[in-house]
C-alpha cells in the first residue's frame, strides 16, 4: 500500500510541476503523451511481452542455479515499474478526461495497458516462484482497482452523466 501512495505522490508531483510550475497546458501534455506512445508503440508492446516471458525464464533459471537474489531484485524492479505506470496512466486518464474530455487510454490503446498488466502479473508470478510467501494479492489488487475505476469512470459513468 505504501508503494501506491508513492505512485500517487510522484504522479501528483509530475502534474504539479508540469501544469502549475512550468505552465504546460493540458492539451500540449496530452498530445505529447499520445504522440510519444504512438511513435514507440511497437517497441513498447514487444518489450513488454517478450520481457515478461524472459523474466519468467530468468527467474526459473536463476533459482535453479542459486542466484535467486538477482531474479528477485529484477522481478521486484519490474513489478514496481509496472505498478507505477498503471497508476500513472490511470490517474492521467481521469485528469485528462476531466480537463479536456479526452479518454487517454482509448487514444494510446488499451493494448499497451494490457501489456503493463501482463508485465505486473509476470513479475508477481516470478516473485512467487522465488518466494512462495510473496503477497500477490496485495500487489495486484490495489493497482487493478485503480485501473478498473478509471476505466469505468471515464468510459461509462462520466459520459452517461454528460461530464
Amino acid at each position: 500500500m505504501s508503494g501506491l501512495l508513492k505512485d500517487f505522490a510522484i504522479t501528483a508531483l509530475i502534474m504539479i510541476l508540469g501544469h502549475w510550475i512550468y505552465g504546460i497546458a493540458d492539451s500540449v501534455a496530452y498530445d505529447f503523451i499520445v504522440d510519444f506512445i504512438a511513435d514507440n508503440k511497437i517497441l513498447l508492446l514487444a518489450t513488454g511481452i517478450f520481457g515478461s516471458g524472459i523474466m519468467l525464464f530468468l527467474a526459473a533459471m536463476f533459482q535453479s542455479v542459486g542466484l535467486s537474489q538477482v531474479a528477485f531484485m529484477l522481478s521486484k524492479l519490474f513489478a514496481r515499474l509496472s505498478q507505477f505506470f498503471i497508476t500513472f496512466f490511470s490517474i492521467l486518464n481521469t485528469i485528462f478526461y476531466a480537463a479536456l474530455g479526452q479518454n487517454l487510454l482509448r487514444d494510446i490503446g488499451y493494448d499497451l495497458f494490457i501489456v503493463l498488466i501482463l508485465t505486473l502479473g509476470a513479475s508477481c508470478w516470478a516473485l512467487r516462484m522465488i518466494d512462495f510467501n510473496h503477497h500477490t494479492k496485495n500487489t495486484l489488487l490495489p493497482v487493478g482497482l485503480i485501473a478498473f475505476m478509471s476505466f469505468v469512470l471515464v468510459r461509462y459513468v462520466w459520459p452517461f452523466y454528460g461530464f
